[in-house]
This record gives C-alpha cells, structure tokens and sequence, in this order.
C-alpha cells in the first residue's frame, strides 16, 4: 500500500509537471504572437508617418517662390499648408487623432485646390503632416544669394491598432526667391532632386530629423 501511495503521488507530480509545461509553452506562444502584432503595428504606423512627411517635404518644395512674401522674417504671408512660427503645437505627440484631423493635412491631400488624390493605399492609411515655419535668414550676395527657410515638418502616422502611433519631426531647409524651378506635389521625383538647382554652400533639405512618440 505504502509504495503505490508514494507510485500515486508520483504520478500526479508528473501530471502537474506536464500540466505546467504545456501552460507555459502555451503562454510563451501567445506572447510571441503578441510581440509579433505590436512590431507590426509600430512599424506600420512609421511607415504611415514617413509617407506623411514625404508628402510635406513635396508641398514644401512645390511652392513656388512667388507664394511667399519676398524678404519678410517674421508674420508673414506663407503658402497655403505651412503655419507661421509659433502655430503648430508644440508637443504634437500628446495630441489626440481629433487635433490632427482638424490642424493637419492626411498624405494624398492637395491643400491649394482642397481634394485627395484618388489612390486606394493612401486613402486606407492613416497619415497626417502639417508644416511650421520656425525661422527665415535672408539671403546675402556672396554665398547664398536665395533667401531660405527653416520648416518643422511634423508627421502622424497610426497601425490598424489606433493605440500603435508613430510621430515624426524633420528641420528642414527650402530656399526661396531667385530663379526656382519648383518641385512636383504629389511626390514623384526623388526629394533630393529639388536641391540639386542650388550651390553646396546653400542650406537645403533635411537637417535633422527625430522620432517624437
């Protein structure tokens, strides 16, 4: 009697083992499934962040040089889509999906004529950019003769998870005034491609660029 007790407690130890076993494998397999989603949806919603920023880099470059004021520093009269200093928030990624909606523009708007590019892929994005301009330096005779801006690009982008959400900032620099060949809106070039028409010494294109959230 005594060696099948200790045969039964035996038995049921290795059930419990098993037991455990199996809740762990089944765990750790959901877990992986879990981190699988959540790096798909992050790397989703950058990427809806990138489109986003593409998109506001090829409406900055469009604009042609007429549709700034000539010379003005500060309050000025800037293309339609690009804030004046001090406009935009500050902190964009507290902002709810609301603020955006109404402050910014989604990838594939066109903010001079006020309608969306008839395409299947951006229209199931969510992306959204807006753009601020934080300084203008005149421009001087001996280096950089076209006077330039500096823009804070600010891009939202969000997984089929609205809770997974990429926000992006990029310093940018646009030269104005002067004989500009404008780039093209929607993007269809590469962005480089715009800076080339000026000299090494002029400041143009991306300067920087961070991940906000």
């Amino acid at each position: 009697m005594k060696n099948r007790g200790i045969a039964l407690l035996a038995g049921l130890a290795l059930l419990a083992a098993v037991s455990m076993l199996a809740v762990l494998a089944a765990s750790g397999t959901l877990l992986q499934r879990n981190m699988a989603t959540n790096f798909r949806e992050g790397s989703l919603a950058f990427e809806n962040a990138a489109v986003a920023v593409s998109f506001a880099r090829a409406w900055l470059d469009s604009r042609p040089a007429s549709e700034r004021e000539p010379g003005c520093i500060n309050s000025c009269i800037l293309p339609a889509g690009i804030y004046d200093n001090g406009e935009a928030a500050l902190q964009p990624e507290f902002e709810g999906i609301g603020w955006w909606r109404v402050n910014a523009f989604s990838a594939g708007y066109h903010p001079g004529t006020a309608t969306t590019i008839d395409d299947s892929d951006l229209a199931a994005r969510s992306a959204y950019w807006l753009i601020e301009e934080v300084h203008f330096q005149p421009g001087t005779e001996s280096q950089n003769p076209a006077g330039t801006g500096y823009y804070r690009i600010l891009a939202r982008g969000e997984g089929h998870n609205p809770n997974n959400v990429a926000v992006l900032e990029a310093i940018v620099a646009r030269p104005w005034e002067g004989e500009i060949t404008p780039g093209v809106f929607p993007p269809g070039w590469p962005e480089s491609q715009f800076c080339r028409q000026f000299s090494s010494q002029q400041s143009c294109g991306v300067l920087s660029w961070r991940r906000r959230r």
